[in-house]
């Protein structure tokens, strides 16, 4: 497979193929940046920079049963707070129809984690009625074919999740399938995170 050479704007050389493109993409503070600026919908993301978020991969990925070396966690922060964004990578053309139950095993472990932090600076904080934890937005970076279909809400693969819903977690993640961009739209982006996608 040809392999591609990329350098970010932070001075960073990249020599990858496509199949960890996307990898280096969530890896790289720049990339990253522009990902969430170019490719979500969320306006707290527009103004964020590349020194706001920081790569806690190492620090998770052991911990997660699946050991996918292409997953990537970052921790942002925003103001005077912090989120975590998970970002999953799809390759495969097929859909995983267990990618919401893979997502709330990497949420949990991270909130564990993130509590006993907190416990270790503030002993007795977690059961404190001022503590929060977290937001999490988790990430399908789908690189397949075929329309992703499998359910974006856990829920929907609880069974009687009409009769339970109130007491099974119920959360969305955000799918962004590569294969709705037209290379003109990448283009049109002029960043070097398009550039990667055009590869």
């Amino acid at each position: 497979m040809e392999t591609q050479n990329t350098t970010t704007s932070n001075g960073v050389n990249n020599s990858h193929t496509k199949d960890n493109a996307a990898k280096i993409v969530f890896g790289d503070p720049v990339l990253c940046a522009q990902f969430l600026k170019g490719y979500t919908d969320i306006p707290l993301f527009k103004e964020i920079k590349p020194e706001d978020i920081e790569n806690v991969s190492s620090h998770f990925l052991p911990l997660f049963q699946e050991s996918r070396d292409s997953d990537t966690v970052n921790k942002i922060r925003i103001g005077d707070s912090e989120i975590y964004l998970i970002a999953l990578i799809e390759h495969q053309s097929e859909n995983d129809f267990d990618m919401s139950f893979r997502i709330l095993r990497y949420i949990v472990f991270i909130w564990t984690d993130y509590a006993a932090q907190q416990e270790k600076l503030h002993k007795g904080i977690t059961k404190s009625k001022a503590f929060l934890y977290p937001p999490i937005l988790p990430v399908v970076y789908y690189e397949g074919t075929s329309t992703w279909s499998a359910p974006l809400n856990f829920k929907d693969r609880v069974f009687l999740s009409d009769v339970f819903g109130d007491y099974i977690p119920s959360f969305h993640y955000l799918v962004v399938p590569l294969n709705k961009y037209s290379k003109q739209d990448l283009i049109e982006k002029n960043d070097e995170l398009s550039l990667i996608f055009l590869n």
